[in-house]
């Protein structure tokens, strides 16, 4: 991984989007994936691609759910 050089410009973020494949220094968030072992992963699309995707779940509404789980 590289460091900025110092007094330069921060780095862009740029990301492959999933759906289109293009990379893109504008990526959106479009899921995260949760993993029981080891860390989870994000995944990312471009601007004209993000709309094809549901919209994330707030974690607070999927908690008062419930889901079946006991309280």
């Amino acid at each position: 991984m590289s460091e900025p050089t110092p007094g330069g410009p921060p780095r862009k973020p740029v990301r492959m989007c999933v759906r289109c494949a293009v990379v893109t220094d504008a990526p959106v968030l479009v899921s995260e994936v949760h993993q029981n072992s080891g860390p989870g992963f994000n995944v990312y699309a471009c601007p004209e691609c993000a709309p094809h995707f549901p919209p994330m779940p707030d974690v607070l509404d999927l908690l008062q759910g419930g889901g079946g789980q006991a309280s």
